[in-house]
């Protein structure tokens, strides 16, 4: 799921997470902030977090939804409490 304020300026990406062996994890979401087009944060966030962002920022703020990125899942590992993202 994307959503975007500002014409575009600030965009939220949540796009599923999934194993090496393309076993997509269940509840668990990337989420990627970008202004003017730059990468501010990733974080691993849950389904529910996911929802309630978007419910407010959607219905308390000026953002809209702008697109759907369900279908490109992104791989991660998480090694000795270290998260790395490979996409």
């Amino acid at each position: 799921m994307q959503i975007s304020a500002k014409g575009g300026t600030i965009v939220l990406d949540y796009y599923p997470i999934k194993h090496w062996n393309n076993v997509i994890q269940p509840d668990k979401y990337l989420r990627i902030l970008s202004f003017k087009g730059e990468t501010q944060t990733k974080r691993i966030v849950t389904e529910s977090q996911l929802d309630e962002e978007v419910r407010d920022r959607v219905d308390n703020y000026t953002y809209s939804i702008t697109g759907n990125n369900d279908n490109l899942p992104q791989f991660h590992s998480q090694l000795g409490g270290a998260l790395w993202l490979l996409h």
